[in-house]
């Protein structure tokens, strides 16, 4: 009796470590997309805009994570907030779940 509970334990704890390792980082959403915006040769902050609306500023590593955007075909720009004035431009279609948007400026 003891030897089965003891295997019945060790089987449950291999499958939830196997489980954890190979699904871990793998996140199913399902809704509204999230946009992440990405500013691929720069670490400097952009103000972001879809389709000509203003929608936040990135970080000082180039990244902006949006929640308001809606599914279809839009225009992402990317205005440098100091005196340099880079600029970068991308359409891209969005779909529900998780979206990356990467913007080169120059």
């Amino acid at each position: 009796m003891k030897k089965n509970l003891l295997l019945k334990v060790f089987s449950a704890v291999l499958l939830t470590l196997v489980l954890a390792i190979f699904l871990n980082g793998c996140v199913i959403y399902v809704g509204n997309p999230i946009v992440e915006i990405n500013i691929t040769n720069d670490n400097w902050k952009y103000d972001i805009y879809v389709d000509g609306s203003f929608q936040g500023t990135t970080d000082n590593t180039g990244k902006l994570i949006l929640h308001n955007v809606s599914a279809g075909y839009h225009h992402f720009e990317a205005q440098d907030t100091s005196f340099l004035n880079r600029y970068g431009d991308k359409w891209q279609t969005i779909t529900s779940g998780y979206n990356r948007v990467n913007i080169s400026t120059y």
